[in-house]
């Protein structure tokens, strides 16, 4: 597949097994429901795809600062699109995030993550998702099922960000965009 980047990135290699993306700093991609925050510059390394997908990968962000996390993304426009996230949050810990954007952004951390690297994965059925986390790329835990209404037509691919820092490496390695078989969205089966 081919890919593109959008958003300036500090740095970019891809070989055949890995892909690795250094954020420059105060590079996010929110709008916040609260306040006038409204970012939309974080570096997207993406390709189009159409159709049901499962899009996976591992994800192994250098955390520094709070927001710091390597990033899924399912993206129509600048104001439509679904971001999963390996993030060191506000919490103290770090926590697989998803957030949703139709306008504006909602914002759910998931449970704590001890490690160093996770797989996450985006499963699409017409306009059902699913999104998932694994330790082992075997067994995966849902995070978040839900409906939002994206055009057949997307763009999908890897992302980083550093909202409050001066930047972000992450490796992403495994990296995976396949036909839908499963029968079972939500547990991925």
């Amino acid at each position: 597949m081919k890919y593109e980047l959008l958003n300036r990135a500090e740095s970019v290699s891809n070989n055949e097994r890995t892909v690795e993306i250094t954020a420059p700093g105060k590079t996010d991609f929110f709008i916040d429901v609260c306040s006038d925050y409204k970012q939309h510059n974080a570096p997207f390394y993406n390709t189009n795809i159409e159709n049901d997908f499962i899009f996976r990968c591992s994800i192994k962000p250098a955390f520094t600062n709070v927001y710091d996390a390597g990033c899924l993304l399912a993206y129509e426009s600048e104001d439509r699109w679904i971001k999963f996230a390996f993030e060191k949050t506000d919490l103290g810990y770090s926590s697989v995030v998803s957030v949703i954007t139709n306008g504006c952004s909602d914002d759910c951390n998931g449970e704590r993550i001890e490690d160093q690297r996770i797989y996450l994965q985006i499963v699409r059925k017409g306009n059902n998702w699913c999104l998932h986390y694994s330790n082992d790329k075997i067994n995966w835990k849902m995070v978040r099922y839900f409906k939002f209404e994206l055009k057949n037509k997307i763009k999908i691919g890897l992302s980083c960000q550093s909202p409050l820092g001066d930047g972000c490496k992450v490796v992403f390695s495994d990296i995976e965009i396949i036909k839908n078989y499963y029968s079972n969205i939500r547990k991925a089966v």
